[in-house]
């Protein structure tokens, strides 16, 4: 990878990283504002997913930082980063604190604006990397933050119709933190 390439790929990288950390911090708040359980472990599965991308962006940080080379998909989603993750975000950001009387329907609307963001910014990335394997990690997670906010939008679009959260094994299978 060239220089300028290389510069470029690690300036998204951090700040897809940054973006990460945040989402395990609100979605760490929202665990712990909600009374309902099922909620709860939303929230709770959420942070985890982030902490997992996390690990896959800084495992890609570190490779191509040591040899200028975007890691495969797979190796990368297995790899543990040779520097210890830092999983708290630098500064919070005020529009991902929960207020004290938001309800469960406020954060969760909350939590789909931050996923649309970070689907639109990975699926932008994607499309600005012109190297196979880095396209191919943006792809998948735009299509992992995709998948957290059509299961956001059901859940809210349930809670409004039924009052109860919504929780289906078959369409929100990743309570696995895959």
């Amino acid at each position: 990878m060239k220089e300028a390439s290389c510069k470029v790929a690690l300036t998204a990288l951090e700040k897809a990283m940054e973006v990460e950390r945040q989402g395990k911090a609100f979605y760490e708040e929202a665990a712990e504002h909600i009374q309902d359980p099922m909620g709860k472990a939303v929230f709770r599965t959420l942070a985890q997913d982030e902490v997992q991308h996390l690990r896959l962006l800084q495992a890609e940080y570190e490779a191509i930082s040591a040899d200028k080379e975007w890691m495969a998909l797979d190796a990368a989603k297995v790899c543990e980063p040779v520097t210890p993750l830092k999983v708290f975000p630098d500064k919070r950001k005020a529009t991902l604190t929960i207020r004290k009387k938001a309800t469960d329907l406020d954060a969760l609307q909350m939590a789909m604006e931050f996923e649309l963001k970070g689907y639109e910014g990975y699926a932008r990335a994607a499309t600005q990397t012109d190297d196979p394997k880095g396209k191919q990690v943006y792809e998948f997670l735009a299509k992992q933050e995709n998948s957290h906010y059509v299961f956001l939008q059901k859940t809210h679009d349930y809670l409004t119709t039924k009052g109860a959260w919504y929780f289906d094994e078959q369409e929100f299978p990743m309570f696995d933190g895959a």
